[in-house]
Order: structure tokens, then C-alpha cells, then sequence
């Protein structure tokens, strides 16, 4: 497995392959990394027990988790472009935009591209029906990208929607500010009917940003006992793909889960 991690304690991220048992840090706090900045020996086998370790009970590197240990903030996988990067002796950065994080939910062999079939088991994963998974899957293609989504080509188009992700890609706090405001002031928990009325007053929403709040809808929804409600953690969950990956991750009511969540190839 190829993981990013963020060191709890100081903050320092590691680039971790378990299977080479290579190790990286970001020791100078530049915010990216290169297969030469080696930890010393001590170090480099802290975060690669804490990666192995983690590398046990999932089968990707999921952001927003933990290591088991807890010693460590699991910020994502390496996409095959920079698992070649590195290994070519270039940068990766150490942090990945947060809609980069969202999107990679849909591309399990982390290629960059999310191909209409992609797209539609991601959907299925999420517990939608065969109709509604093909609906939204065909719905993403043709406002993002036909055939395929290109997921570093996303970002522009993106920022119309809600605003919360800048054009990079990042998360805009001075967007999400509000959202999380009201959540606090509500006790943590917003009805979807509160959460639309904030999306008309804080941004710049149309029928894309409509659309996906109510697929985020739908899965919290199925997580919160089939109230109409949604909770600060799960609205944050959203924005960095961590909400969809513990979605797709709940057994349904028959006590199974998505047979499509299979680990990415480690192949560059």
C-alpha cells in the first residue's frame, strides 16, 4: 500500500510504500516530497509499523482515518501518476487537494480518470439501485467529462457549484465558514431542508450543487436511521471523501457490503 500520513504529534507527513518498505518524510516542511528526503532509521520505522499496520485492516488508504496506533492522520493514497513521480526521483506533494480526495472514491485504480463503469459501481457501493447508480453516473459524465472524467481537470468547473472547493481544489474556509456555523449552533445536526436553505444563501448553487447535496442526502440518510438529517461530521466527510468511503464501507440491511470496494492497484 501506498499511503500519505500526518505524524499527530508533530505534524511532519510521510510518504509510506509498505510493500518496498521505502519511507519518506517531509523533515523541512516544504509540502512535497521526493524519494531522496529519507527520516533516519528510527523514524522511518515508526511510520512504516504504523502503515503496516494499517495496511492489515484496509484496503485503501482512506483520508480522514487513523492508524490503528493512532500515531498517525491518514491523508490518502498516492495516485499511479505520483507513484511514478516518485519513483522517477520528483515532488509529490504531501497533501492532496481535498476534491482530488473526494473524487478518488471513484477511481479505484487511481489513474486520474473515472470511466462511466467506475463511476457506476462507486454509486452502487453507496447503496443506490441499479436505475439510480446508472442515473447519476451518466448525470456526472455529462456535466464533468465523457467518457471519462479527468479528476485534475475538475477543479475550475467545480467552483461554480457550492464554492467550498477553490479552484485548486482546496477546501475555501472562508466558504465553508457558515455551514459549519449553523451546524454548531443547531447542536452538530441540520435537517436537509436547512442544509438546501444554506446552500441558496452561501453560494453560488444551481442544479449540479443541488444535485449532489441530495446524493449526499441519500447516503446519510441510510447512516442515520432514515432520518432526514445530516451531522457536521458527515457534512465535512463529504469534502474530503471520508463520508463516502465509511458509507460504502456499512453493511446493508442483509449485514453485507459493496463487493466492488476491492484495494487499487499498486501498479505505476
Amino acid at each position: 500500500m501506498h499511503i500519505r500520513l500526518r505524524d499527530c504529534a508533530t505534524r511532519t507527513y510521510f510518504l509510506v510504500d509498505t510493500t518496498a518498505r521505502s519511507v519518506c518524510a517531509d523533515l523541512d516542511e516544504r509540502g512535497a516530497v521526493r524519494r531522496a528526503d529519507r527520516p533516519d532509521a528510527a523514524l522511518a520505522e515508526r511510520a512504516l509499523a504504523s502503515a503496516s499496520d494499517y495496511a492489515e485492516y484496509f484496503a485503501r488508504a482512506v483520508p480522514g482515518t487513523r492508524t490503528p496506533d493512532g500515531k498517525f492522520l491518514v491523508r490518502g493514497p498516492l495516485t499511479q501518476a505520483e507513484r511514478a513521480a516518485l519513483q522517477a526521483g520528483g515532488d509529490v506533494p504531501t497533501e492532496r487537494p481535498a476534491l482530488h480526495l473526494h473524487l478518488d472514491f471513484f477511481d479505484p485504480d487511481l489513474d486520474g480518470r473515472i470511466t462511466l463503469g467506475e463511476n457506476y459501481r462507486a454509486w452502487r457501493g453507496l447503496g443506490f439501485s441499479r436505475f439510480g447508480a446508472a442515473v447519476k453516473a451518466l448525470f456526472s459524465a455529462l456535466f464533468f467529462g465523457w467518457p471519462a472524467i479527468e479528476i485534475e481537470r475538475i477543479g475550475a468547473r467545480r467552483h461554480a457549484g457550492t464554492g467550498i472547493f477553490d479552484r485548486q481544489g482546496a477546501i475555501d474556509e472562508a466558504c465553508r465558514a457558515p455551514y459549519l456555523a449553523q451546524f454548531d449552533a443547531a447542536g452538530g445536526e441540520l435537517s436537509f431542508g436547512q442544509v438546501l436553505d444554506l446552500l441558496e444563501r452561501h453560494s453560488a448553487e444551481g442544479i449540479v450543487s443541488r444535485a449532489q447535496f441530495r446524493s449526499l442526502f441519500a447516503v446519510c440518510k441510510r447512516q442515520n436511521g432514515n432520518r432526514d438529517v445530516i451531522t457536521k461530521s458527515q457534512f465535512n466527510g463529504l469534502f474530503d471523501g471520508s463520508l463516502l468511503w465509511q458509507a460504502a464501507s456499512t453493511p446493508n440491511s442483509a449485514g453485507r457490503r459493496a463487493r466492488w470496494l476491492q484495494p487499487a492497484s499498486d501498479a505505476a
